[in-house]
């Protein structure tokens, strides 16, 4: 059986349509009929200069958020049925593995059910932010903070946390999953208007700070004060989003910038840092930490039906059409927050 897919042939070309085969799951994993696929700003990253990708991968199939309907289960898979509604994020590791096509091949591992009447839509919109943030807040690698055990012992209602790039949809992951464990303050900076921090604020964050501000730096310390020791980065944003992070840290105790790209610090725009401080890097994929990965997919439909995870925006393309998925990946290279768009492939542009 053959498929649609849109395949970057190399880096700096646009979006082709190909025909490919229907791939067949192996043991443990599912072969999915995607209903929505997700675009992210990584994949206008891959699409225009092969960043993160390496040059022996291409030609390359993008698109991580994934949901749909599974088709096919391999052998031994014993959580999922055909049938079944689910979400995932590809792990894009071959082209039978990624999203932009009418079928994927994923773990049964790091799936799950979409709950109650959440759209696939809807669902495509949460796999790569929800699991990367996690991993970046809870993971060994990242901050390390309780999630699954002993979060009663740690007294969240006394911490604060630094989320860099609120306005964006992991830095909307970032806000929810904080609020989830029972951050006391969360302070974000993001563009700031009364609408947008009223929406941040309901996602849980307790303190906006306008990511535009000529004294930015002196505004975010003029929040934390003297105490934070837990930053997250969750956009690109360089030197500068690195400087500003550190900056933030306490120049008393030993505080931790966690971020998502790599990138070098202004040593001498950060304070004096007594104590010192940490930075760490962390790769957001479920694949990468599937133990963890596989914990995190488990909780992540209650987290949709207690509420305390919710969907993030976006608009629709129909059909798996190259010309109007370049143009939305385009719409990342402006820096400014940007409307998700979810590809349903199954579909035609009216």
């Amino acid at each position: 059986m053959a498929q649609t897919a849109l395949i970057i042939s190399k880096p700096g070309e646009p979006l082709k349509k190909i025909t490919r085969s229907v791939p067949a799951p192996g043991p443990q994993e599912v072969l999915i009929k995607n209903h929505a696929i997700g675009l992210n700003p990584h994949d206008r990253k891959i699409r225009d200069f092969g960043a993160i990708v390496h040059l022996d991968k291409f030609p390359y199939i993008t698109g991580n958020d994934i949901s749909g309907v599974v088709e096919t289960v391999g052998e031994g898979v014993t959580n999922a049925n055909v049938g079944d509604r689910v979400f995932t994020q590809a792990a894009s590791t071959s082209l039978d593995t990624s999203g932009l096509q009418e079928y994927t091949i994923t773990s049964s591992a790091l799936l799950a059910k979409i709950p109650g009447s959440m759209t696939f839509e809807e669902a495509a919109t949460l796999p790569i932010c929800v699991p990367s943030v996690a991993t970046t807040l809870f993971h060994s690698t990242g901050l390390g903070l309780p999630l699954f055990d002993n979060i009663a012992e740690f007294d969240y209602p006394s911490k604060t946390i630094l989320i860099l790039g609120g306005g964006s949809n992991c830095g909307k992951a970032a806000i929810q999953l904080s609020r989830l464990v029972g951050f006391g303050t969360i302070l974000t900076v993001a563009s700031k208007s009364p609408e947008k921090e009223a929406k941040l604020k309901q996602l849980g964050a307790t303190v906006v700070v306008d990511r535009h501000s000529p004294s930015l730096q002196e505004d975010v310390r003029e929040a934390v004060g003297d105490d934070l020791v837990y930053a997250v980065e969750t956009v690109s944003q360089g030197e500068k989003g690195h400087t500003l992070g550190v900056s933030a840290l306490s120049n008393n105790a030993r505080g931790t910038l966690v971020t998502i790209t790599h990138g070098t610090v202004d040593e001498s725009a950060i304070g004096e840092k007594r104590a010192g401080y940490e930075k760490r890097f962390t790769v957001g994929s479920s694949h990468v930490y599937p133990e963890f990965g596989e914990k995190v997919w488990s909780e992540l439909p209650k987290w949709i039906q207690s509420g305390n995870i919710v969907p993030f925006s976006f608009r629709t393309i129909r059909g798996l059409d190259a010309a109007a998925v370049d143009a939305a990946i385009d719409e990342y290279r402006s820096g400014e927050e940007v409307v998700k768009a979810v590809v349903v492939p199954h579909e035609q542009a009216s």
